[in-house]
This record gives structure tokens, sequence and C-alpha cells, in this order.
């Protein structure tokens, strides 16, 4: 018999989960163990030229030639005794995709009456759905029956009845498990594997994502050494078709058939990278071995994108697996035993991952460790803990976390307990934007603020900073000010030029030049040349503005080079503003200085405005930005108190009267003015958390002082903070430090060298 075998272009959302490139893998195994029987014509829609990667309506993506140019590849291919069309992960059953559709309705219009099979060509390593197979076989009415789960056995049984004369058996078929062993290596060789290689470039370009921990690269071919997974995880739904009540088992390919395979994949087509799909390489550790042995035989670079346990990983290997990954994975699904045990069911000591993860670390393998949040039973206290957990080994060993939402697929064990996920097109944003409801405890709200909080704690911390205090003179005397009593001092010129450039060296790209007063230091035009001339990108000068009221100066500083101007002005009118600074006629000169600079920055160069958020100016932030509005400012920054220097607990406002007026001021004015909020926790502004600067976002910031002790700054405020009892199980804990505890009496001295970094 004369057999079509088709592949289809798939239809992906920017979230999924998976490996959608991957999933033609199936139909090439498929196609590889008919031709003993058939002549074969493989037709796959990511190995054709052309082949690329589109847009969709909605936001989602085409993955491959689209269902009407290969159907035109039928048109001159001859006559055909039957065709088997793949289903993949990706279709997620029952629902009727629309390109698999439009795919099964023109081979019905092309072959007439040519028997169609729907085949699940799904072998491992990505998340089956279970359905009903009547929904499903009727969801593409075109088909004449359909396969459910593996393939390779019970397809070749139904063309034979075919071949035999007889009809093609109709309906719904329960696939057989074949015997690893007895399958012939895929044969890559039915397509078009340069067109591949094209394919899977354009997806990288296509995803435009910044980094790929298992790369796509060069000759990149997707195989399988077993299939299965013996653990019986809550959200697992591995070995699909599995009786209920039966035990879940792992089938392996013997260390000859694991070499035969890479051998073929490596020699025969010409990889230079294999993705092992495996969904636990590791279940048996003499398994790893058998597929660490092959590959170091051929040089093979390898990646495991499912990942290892890490309990069955011996440390001592890692440096072996350095020479042939990219990255390792390990799963931890929680930070905390109790749900490691009796929720997730997973038998796994959270030790293991702890010994992984600084074995990585000491081998230099990058290492991505996987949890879920939103578990039933799970509370927001172990939420927390495990986005500590998570946080923690990123902290210390550099591991790289992937939090996700618990949902409960069809076919799992904690789609049982809950209700299952929606039928649709794309489960991605079910595991990483669209939280479900499996939580009595946490409601899927809470949980997309956890995962919001989380993300923000963990993302780069941006480029490295200096702040460097340049004076502590100043012609301010502020109640709060940071500086306190020491003596009006500068720094050290050379001193203050040799830690720029040192700062330089080790990366430093932003600058932020502070005081005292940094327009009383003799020195700040020097500096601001030297750091331009040093390459650092942007330069920032915070004062009081009262030397920029005169238009010479305002001009000099504001085409000096720099790139941002803030300057500080605490009230609305002279005497709010006074009161504070101690200086009666500063605010006339601090809103002059505004005026001018704003009038002569260039393109490019900001000029905006902080406040310190006290008791004495709380109840007039709405007049201070109306004033900083009309000035002609774009960027108003309100700061809490910090606990530097004759900042004391009595002038700090209550939090949530002062919270109250901060969220006035941005649902007044957020349409005309950029305000930024810092040092207040999260809980405080509901609905406006993405402007509070969390002290997580100081973590790249240097700070050199005017007696040249250096801090690092997250690290020094970390010191003060302290988190409340209700803090235990906020949704913004992971990002949030908590509150400041300011002192009663000013501070006596800067921080000690103890923090120095």
């Amino acid at each position: 018999m004369r057999v079509l075998v088709l592949h289809p272009p798939l239809s992906v959302g920017r979230d999924f989960i998976d490996y959608p490139w991957a999933t033609d893998l199936g139909a090439v195994q498929l196609a590889t163990l008919l031709r003993l029987d058939h002549e074969v014509v493989l037709l796959d829609a990511f190995a054709l030229p052309g082949a690329d990667v589109a847009p969709r309506p909605g936001g989602g993506l085409r993955l491959g030639l689209p269902p009407a140019l290969l159907l035109d590849r039928i048109a001159g291919a001859g006559r055909f005794d039957a065709a088997v069309v793949a289903l993949t992960p990706f279709h997620r059953p029952p629902r009727r995709d629309d390109l698999l559709g439009e795919l099964c309705a023109g081979l019905r219009a092309r072959l007439g009456g040519v028997p169609l099979l729907l085949a699940d060509c799904h072998q491992g390593g990505q998340h089956a759905v279970a359905s009903d197979g009547a929904r499903l076989l009727a969801s593409y009415p075109e088909a004449d029956a359909c396969v459910q789960h593996e393939a390779e056995v019970t397809v070749p049984a139904l063309l034979a009845a075919l071949g035999a004369g007889g009809a093609l058996p109709g309906g719904v078929h329960a696939g057989t498990e074949a015997d690893l062993d007895t399958l012939p290596p895929p044969a890559w060789e039915l397509v078009d594997l340069a067109a591949r290689d094209r394919f899977q470039r354009r997806v990288v370009e296509a995803l435009g994502r910044p980094e790929w921990p298992f790369p796509l690269d060069g000759r990149t071919l997707p195989a399988l050494t077993s299939r299965g997974c013996p653990f019986d995880c809550l959200h697992c739904t591995s070995n699909p078709g599995r009786p209920a009540g039966a035990p879940k088992t792992q089938r392996r390919l013997s260390p000859a058939r694991v070499r035969a395979l890479l051998e073929a994949l490596a020699r025969r087509h010409g990889a230079t990278r294999v993705w092992l799909l495996d969904e636990l390489v590791n279940a048996s550790p003499a398994h790893l071995a058998a597929v660490l042995e092959a590959a170091e035989a051929l040089d093979l670079p390898l990646e495991l994108p499912n990942g290892l346990r890490a309990d069955l990983l011996p440390v001592e290997l890692l440096p072996r697996l350095k020479r042939r990954f990219t990255t390792l994975s390990v799963s931890a699904e929680s930070g905390v035993q109790r749900v490691v045990d009796e929720v997730v069911g997973k038998r796994l000591d959270l030790g293991a991952v702890e010994r992984v993860a600084a074995g990585c670390a000491a081998a230099g393998l990058p290492l991505l460790v996987h949890y879920i949040i939103g578990l039933p039973g799970e509370t927001p206290e172990e939420i927390n803990a495990t986005l500590a957990h998570a946080a923690d080994l990123e902290e210390r060993h550099g591991a790289r976390p992937a939090v996700q939402f618990a949902t409960p697929l069809p076919g799992s064990r904690l789609a049982r307990l809950r209700p299952p996920a929606p039928e649709t097109g794309d489960f991605g944003p079910r595991f990483q934007a669209l939280p479900s409801e499996t939580s009595a405890l946490v409601p899927a709200g809470a949980l997309a603020r956890f995962l919001w909080a989380f993300e923000r704690r963990v993302r780069p911390g941006g480029p490295r900073k200096l702040v460097l205090n340049l004076t502590y003179r100043c012609n301010n005397h502020c109640a709060f000010c940071a500086v306190g009593n020491r003596p009006r001092l500068d720094g050290d010129p050379a001193r203050q030029l040799a830690a720029l450039e040192r700062a330089r060296r080790e990366g430093a790209t932003l600058l932020d030049l502070d005081g005292g007063e940094p327009t009383l230091h003799p020195g700040l035009f020097d500096v601001i040349d030297r750091a331009r001339a040093l390459g650092y990108q942007r330069i920032a000068v915070t004062t009081n503005g009262r030397r920029c009221a005169y238009p010479p100066y305002a001009r000099r500083l504001a085409v000096s080079g720099l790139s941002t101007v803030l300057v500080s002005l605490h009230g609305p009118d002279a005497a709010t503003h006074g009161a504070l600074v101690g200086v009666e006629e500063a605010f006339s000169q601090t809103t002059e200085g505004i005026r001018q600079l704003l009038a002569a920055a260039p393109p490019g160069v900001e000029v905006g405005v902080n406040a310190t958020v006290v008791r004495g100016n709380v109840e007039r932030l709405g007049e201070l930005a109306a004033l900083v509005q009309a000035l002609g400012a774009r960027r108003l920054n309100l700061q809490f108190l910090t606990p530097f220097g004759r900042a004391t607990r009595d002038q700090a406002p209550d939090a949530t009267v002062a919270a109250a007026q901060v969220r006035a001021v941005v649902e007044r004015w957020a349409g005309s003015l950029q305000v930024g909020i810092v040092n207040l926790p999260l809980c405080q502004l509901p609905g406006h958390e993405a402007l509070v600067a969390p002290d997580l976002g100081k973590r790249q910031r240097h700070m050199v002082f005017v007696n040249d002790e250096e801090v690092n700054l997250a690290a020094y405020l970390a010191e003060r903070r302290v988190r409340r009892p209700e803090c235990a199980p906020c949704p913004f804990a992971a990002c949030c430090a908590g509150f400041y505890e300011l002192p009663e009496e000013p501070e006596a001295a800067w921080p000690s060298a103890a923090v120095t970094t």
C-alpha cells in the first residue's frame, strides 16, 4: 500500500509550555515503522521549503507550512491508499483545532474516499491531555478512525487489516505500548532536514526570547530514550491511557539501543545537538549513565528540558554533565517538605535540591529549578516559603527559578481533586499567566499577585550603579537629613575619582552624584567629565536646586553631560518647604532652580522632583504634585523616610494616612506626571504596586560615602526593615522587605564597614 503521513502545522500562543518544534518526532517515528511494509510519503509541515513562523489573530503563532500549501504538496504526489495525520500534544482535544480541521477537510476533498486516520503520535516528554475518544473523533468528522496514545503498534495493525482487502476499522482505538528496543531509530532522511534547520532558526528568531536555557542551534534533533515516569506526582499527565489504579512505569531503551539511536542521529543525520525529551531520564541512574556514555563517545551535546530528579543525581556526576549539557533542570515543586510529601506525593527530600544546586554552582553548570504554587491545601505562608526557597537558591547558588501555577490538566490526579482546566487550544497561559482555582485557601487572583511579586524579586537588578556622596556640606538644614550631624566636609577628589574608575571596571554603567549638596562640591563638573570619559551611560545629580536659581549655573549643569537632575522639593509653599529644610528663602530658590533647569535642559536631559514624605507635608502632597506639574517637570518621586542620619520615628507619618494621600496623587496626576514611590510597603498601595520601588531593586547599587566607607544599598536597608505578623501571608512578601524600623533618636554614625561589599 501507498501511505501518506502528515505532520500538521501547529497553532500556539506565546505563553506555550512544552516544545512544539519537536512534535514532528512522533510522525517521523511512525513513518519509519510504516515504511517497513508500505511505500510511505511523509510531509512534515516543519521540514518543507517555506516552513515559517507567522502571527495569528489573537496574538498566537502558526508554526510550520500553512495547511493550504501543505495540501498543494499532495496534488502531484500521486494516488494513496491511506492517509495518517499526526495528532500532537498541541492539538488539545477534544476541541477542533482550526489548522488541523482545515487540513483534514482539504485531505477529504483531495483524496476522496481514501481512508483517513488520526493518530496520536505522542511518545512522552510533553503534557498529554486526556479526552473522550468519541468526542475527539466527532470533532473531526472527515476522519474514519483515531488512535489514542501510542501509535507505533496500533496504526500498522489497522493498515494491515486495510491492506488485506478489508476496510479500515473505524471508531476509536486505544494504542498498544511498543517494545522500545524493537523500534528502529527515526528515519529523519524522510524529511528535508535542511528546511527543518531553517524552520528551527525562524522559531528562535520569531519568539525573540532573550535567552534559551536549552539551545536550538545547528542541527538540533529531538529523541526519547525512555517513555513514561514511575513517579505519580499530583500534577503530572505522563503515562496516558494507563488503566485506572495501575501503577506508573517507565520503559527504557537498552544501552545498546541508546548507542544506536544517538549514533544514527549524529552520524547518519548530522545532528549537532540532541534534545532528549524523556520525562525522567534518571529514573534509573544506570540509564542516565548509559545515555551519558553514548553521548561522550560521540562528543554529542545533549539537552534535557524535562529535567532530572535531584535525589537520583550523584553530585560527583555534575562535572561530566557540565561538558555535555548547557543547562540542568530539576523540580522541587514546593519549598515546603510537607507540601512535597503530602500534597504533591513526589517522595523527594528537598535537601537533595540544595545539594544539586550547590554542586552545579561548584561545577559551573547552570541550573533551572521548577516550582508550583496554588496546590490544594497549600497556605499563603507556604507559598511564600516556596518563593523564599526559590529566591534563596538563586541568590546563594545562582539556580534559576521557574515558578508556575498548579494547573489541573485532564488526566492528572490534580484534575480529579479540582475542576479540570477548561477546554482550550492552548494550556500555556494556565501555567504562566492565568491561575486556576486549585486552592481553597488562596484564590486565583491572589495567586497572580504572589507570582507577580516573585518575578519582581528575581528579575535582573538592572545595570550596576555607583552612588557617590561628593560632600557632606549643604546650604539647607533638613530635619530628616541623611547626613545627620556629620562634619560638613568634601570628599577627597583623588579618592573619589579612583572609586569612579574602580566601579566602572567592575561593570557599573550608572552614576548618581549625591551629598550633602553636590552643587557645593568644587569638583562636581570634573567628576561628571571623568564619568563621561570612562563610559558611564547615565549620570544623575540630586540637588536642592538653590544654586540653579542662577541661570548661568543652571545652564552649566544642564549641559554638563548628565542625564538627569532630581531636585528636592518638600512642600507646595514657602512655609511648608522652609520649615522642613530649615531655610526660609529656600522655596523660592528651589522652584526658580527647577524653572531654570527646565529652560536650559537640552533634549534627553530629564528634570524631576524628589519629595520626602513626613508628618509636616503628608497632607499637602496633592498640592505639591500640582506645583510640580505647573512648573513643567514631568517626574515626581515620593520618598518615605530612610533610616539614615536625622530621620526618626517621630517624623514619620502614619503609614495608612500617608498611603491614602499618595494614592490620591497617583490617581489624580498619573496622566501628566511619572510618579514613583520609594520605601512604602506594597500592601499600602493596592492597585498601584507597580509604582513602588522595592529595596531589592537596589541590589546593584553600590554607595561610597564621603569618608570612603562603602555599602551595598539593598543589604544596608534590609538590616533596617521589620516584618509584622500580617506580612507572613501577604502575596507581596516575596519582593517587599516590610516596614522600616526608624530610630527614636538620630543615627550617630554612618553604616559600619562590616556591611561593605
